[in-house]
């Protein structure tokens, strides 16, 4: 189910690889202007790429047909994500007969099944590392295999395309910062920042036990 999603990451970052290539000569202000640019595009790629695995990952979960009860700790979090609104949007005279749901589907035989259309879960820190490791530690796919250094990186570029795209910098203010150098390493790193989630979350889901309460 993800090798589309690997087609995917390998069109967008290519893509943004030929952009880099055929603006890299251009100097002064327009060569600042393509370098910021390139924070634009592979913002794009990233939360594409964020919001496709937890797409993927509810449907090969869901795939697996585990019963509500079974489930872990951390993914029923996620599984009754409509019962948490329940609550939430509930009156004083309707809010204890929706905590009373709450626990019956989490210890109900019934079989997940969550539409994969449901919000991605956040720490409200939009896109940036920490709402990254949020949606893998409700999953339970665990750490990606990636140095903080490179981690880290997430948050400048969700930083530059959030100040390009509303109006607090341009471009060119941005890209001035960077060489040519910089921004293809960063290029890079993004690429397989990408790559990687991919295969944590491919080999997680594909583990049943994985996504299964442990046992006392």
């Amino acid at each position: 189910m993800f090798k589309p999603l690997r087609n995917d990451i390998v069109v967008r970052f290519d893509a943004t690889k030929s952009f880099f290539s055929a603006t890299r000569h251009l100097d002064g202000d327009n060569g600042a202007t393509a370098r910021g640019l390139v924070f634009i595009q592979i913002y794009a790629a990233y939360e594409y790429v964020v919001n496709s695995v937890v797409r993927i990952g509810i449907d090969c979960i869901n795939a697996h047909e585990h019963k509500m009860k079974d489930l872990s700790k951390t993914l029923l979090a996620l599984y009754l994500d409509s019962e948490f609104d329940s609550v939430r949007n509930s009156g004083q005279k309707n809010v204890w007969r929706a905590r009373l749901n709450i626990f019956e589907s989490a210890f109900s035989d019934k079989v997940i099944a969550l539409p994969n259309n449901v919000r991605p879960p956040t720490d409200g820190n939009h896109y940036r590392r920490s709402h990254l490791d949020m949606i893998l530690e409700v999953f339970g796919a665990g750490p990606l295999p990636i140095s903080h250094q490179h981690l880290f990186k997430i948050d400048e570029i969700v930083n530059h395309r959030n100040q390009i795209a509303h109006g607090g910098e341009t471009a060119s203010e941005v890209g001035r910062r960077y060489t040519i150098g910089e921004v293809s390493d960063i290029i890079d790193q993004i690429h397989r920042i990408c790559v990687s989630l991919v295969d944590v979350f491919e080999v997680f889901c594909a583990n049943g036990s994985r996504h299964k309460r442990q046992q006392c």
